[in-house]
């Protein structure tokens, strides 16, 4: 699977997510969200919660990536 290009912003917190979400909610977009994943402890957000947070949101969450070193990309689009 190629992974697409587009912005990523990186996020260590539920509530950060949630404040990057409320900010960029304004207009149709699609990001990737980066976070650590299960090795990195104080960084990890668990796809599952990505995924949660996004629909609660009002985004749509689509495939999850691995990247470089721990950190993991998770697609989200809001339109």
């Amino acid at each position: 699977m190629t992974m697409p290009k587009m912005k990523r912003i990186r996020v260590s917190t539920d509530q950060e997510l949630r404040n990057v979400l409320a900010k960029k909610s304004g207009a149709s977009q699609e990001v990737m969200i980066v976070t650590g994943n299960a090795k990195s402890r104080e960084n990890h957000i668990s796809s599952e919660r990505v995924r949660q947070v996004a629909q609660e949101s009002g985004w749509q969450p689509g495939p999850s990536y691995s990247l470089s070193g721990n950190l993991l990309g998770h697609v989200v689009r809001h339109s």
